[in-house]
């Protein structure tokens, strides 16, 4: 199978707006995303699809993402970034950029607000990291291949030009095999957190972190 390793570019909204729901989701039936977006498997691709490539440029947008071609075809993708002060401030002036286009009314940005409430205060603390990976995922009929590997060697590459220094992705509580995945990639277990809040909602127990040096 011939693999290549590519930036992406904005032509790949669509398929990284499924990796970004489908890594959102992990082992779960619905994710981070269906909680903020509160809508149909068509919407919320439609709603990541436009955050992909909306301004200002946040942590979802397509220059920061990593994509694995088979044969030609999209199979695999990731995203890197640097860590700073204004990632979350930039991210939400997107969001509500996307919202706005969408014709999202007051109502719905409230509803939106109310159902992802409990989810901002469960992240895990930060330590420092200032290289992060997040958005892992592989098309299903190309698992098993070594796709997200290969896209973590070349992402922590890509930290250590930048002159990163300490590296961390995220996954949830129970997802083994991803966690397996980033450990052989390098990446050791440095604490969780449990989110009680979330538990009911999406069946989500809390996240895991894992950090690697550079």
């Amino acid at each position: 199978m011939r693999v290549e390793i590519r930036r992406a570019r904005p032509d790949d909204a669509g398929f990284l707006a499924w990796v970004t729901l489908c890594a959102s989701r992990s082992q779960l039936k619905r994710g981070i995303w269906d909680l903020i977006i509160g809508a149909d498997e068509d919407a919320c691709l439609d709603y990541l699809s436009r955050l992909v490539v909306a301004e200002p440029r946040s942590i979802f947008h397509y220059e920061n993402a990593l994509v694995a071609e088979a044969e030609g075809q999209p199979a695999a993708a990731l995203s890197g970034f640097e860590m700073h002060a204004d990632v979350w401030r930039i991210l939400a002036e997107a969001m509500s950029a996307v919202q706005r286009d969408l014709g999202w009314s007051g109502a719905d940005f409230e509803a939106s607000r109310q159902r992802s409430a409990p989810l901002w205060a469960c992240f895990p603390e930060e330590v420092g990291a200032d290289w992060v990976i997040e958005s892992v995922a592989t098309r299903p009929e190309h698992r098993g291949r070594s796709l997200a590997t290969a896209l973590l060697d070349e992402v922590v590459r890509d930290g250590i030009r930048r002159g990163r220094r300490l590296a961390q992705i995220t996954t949830y509580i129970g997802n083994d095999f991803a966690r397996s995945v980033y450990e052989k990639a390098g990446f050791q277990h440095s604490g969780e957190k449990r989110c009680p809040e979330l538990e009911p909602i999406l069946g989500l127990q809390g996240f895991v972190r894992l950090l690697r040096r550079l």
